[in-house]
């Protein structure tokens, strides 16, 4: 079944991790890279995780542990896994479970970034090493080129914003930016040449 896909804004937010094995390391690295505040819980601690400036909890799960959580991933055994989903459907967090996803509120897909650039891929729980492999071929298509026209284009949007007043202009603008021919630009002429070339082609300079 498909599900619905969001950007969701966890900077600074807490985000708790409840096993910290191969699956549970993935989603903590997963969720510093997204800027969440990851508190970790294993019985067992978890070497890599001290490295990693989460607040770690070497102890048994308990509810508790979901206080002031944004969202929470049960990847315990099943039996804890469980209890998790069930404690933070109670307390209304948003809660996913890597042994029964459906049980869970929502799945994580492969993802891939580079710079401001995110791109996941999701198979509908049917195979998590296919969505894997389309990931990779999918960000090969897009290129190094693609993450450093998107940070000019994050540092001229503003700009665009501020100075052009009609609606329709301002958007048309915009999609001017978003030519692919940009990228090719870029390839060839290098950053500096293509944020001027940008700057001029939006009648910001």
């Amino acid at each position: 079944m498909a599900g619905y896909p969001v950007d969701l804004d966890l900077q600074g937010q807490v985000a708790v991790v409840v096993g910290l094995g191969a699956v549970g390391r993935r989603k903590v690295l997963g969720l510093i890279d997204a800027g969440a505040m990851v508190r970790g819980v294993d019985p067992l601690g978890a070497s890599w995780a001290t490295d990693q400036g989460i607040d770690l909890r070497v102890e048994p799960y308990r509810a508790s542990h979901l206080t002031g959580a944004k969202l929470a991933i049960a990847a315990a055994a099943p039996e804890v896994n469980r209890l998790v989903v069930a404690d933070a459907r109670a307390r209304g967090i948003l809660v996913s479970s890597a042994s029964d996803p459906r049980s869970g509120d929502f799945t994580v897909p492969a993802v891939w970034r580079s710079g401001p650039i995110t791109l996941t891929v999701a198979t509908g729980g049917a195979s998590p090493a296919l969505a894997t492999t389309l990931r990779d071929r999918a960000a090969a298509a897009i290129g190094p080129e693609a993450a450093t026209l998107a940070q000019i284009l994050l540092d001229l949007r503003a700009e665009v914003l501020n100075r052009v007043a009609d609606p329709l202009l301002r958007r048309r603008t915009l999609q001017l930016a978003a030519d692919p021919a940009w990228l090719d630009h870029l390839a060839l002429k290098g950053e500096a040449a293509t944020r001027e070339a940008l700057r001029r082609a939006m009648k910001l300079s």
